[in-house]
């Protein structure tokens, strides 16, 4: 049962995919776009629905914020943690997957140009590598070596950490098939939208292993 009394500390995350890039959709791995104008209004609109007082009690608050290096998570998350007093570190390992060939691309020219590598890379992302993208293993293990250190980073005598992680699409698919036991093939079948926070919860052992429950996904989207 996940808050057991032999859990000593519980380490909540927070997944907040960045908002609309400039250029619309597209296959946006290693390009540095930054946000539209409809993208800063979708994550101020999730993050001020997550920190709103609520019925049943306060808002959310953070301890910390991390983000990727990438202009459309960075540039928000810097803004954020400025206007909350927030420590922030920005993780360069949280990167989104490079796609290679595919950068660039609308999901349509993709599909035009190359439909076999499109069907190949969703139904076995582990065994399909578009020419030029990063592998999705070694995206895998960078992200999940990442979260580790970050779980294991915080401070023992904290009993309860809330931590707000604005990373992408990918590295939230990433987080909730290590955490979760889920498939990659399976994680690319999960919708992650602009600005769409995704809670995790770490229930930590004293022994440093942990319980992973999900709380919720994709809430206080800017589509909301």
């Amino acid at each position: 049962m996940f808050g057991s009394p032999t859990e000593t500390r519980k380490i909540t995350l927070d997944l907040l995919r960045h908002g609309e890039p400039e250029g619309g959709v597209r296959y946006r791995g290693s390009i540095d776009d930054p946000l539209s104008a409809t993208g800063w209004q979708q994550m101020r609109h999730a993050t001020a629905q997550a920190m709103a007082p609520k019925t049943s009690g306060s808002g959310t608050t953070w301890h910390a914020i991390i983000s990727s290096p990438m202009r459309r998570c960075q540039e928000y998350a810097r803004e954020l943690a400025d206007t909350c007093n927030l420590p922030i570190s920005i993780e360069p390992d949280l990167k989104e997957l490079c796609f290679g060939d595919l950068e660039g691309l609308t999901p349509k020219q993709a599909w035009e140009q190359h439909p076999q590598l499109l069907q190949a890379l969703w139904q076995d992302p582990e065994q399909t590598t578009p020419p030029g993208a990063e592998p999705y293993s070694e995206f895998m293990q960078r992200v999940t070596a990442r979260l580790e250190h970050i779980i294991h980073a915080q401070p023992a005598e904290q009993e309860s950490i809330h931590l707000l992680l604005v990373v992408h699409g990918g590295v939230i698919r990433a987080s909730l098939s290590h955490f979760l036991n889920i498939a990659p093939a399976d994680s690319f079948r999960i919708e992650v939208p602009y600005a769409g926070i995704t809670r995790l919860k770490l229930y930590l052992e004293a022994d440093g292993s942990y319980n992973a429950a999900l709380s919720f996904i994709n809430r206080f989207t800017g589509d909301s």
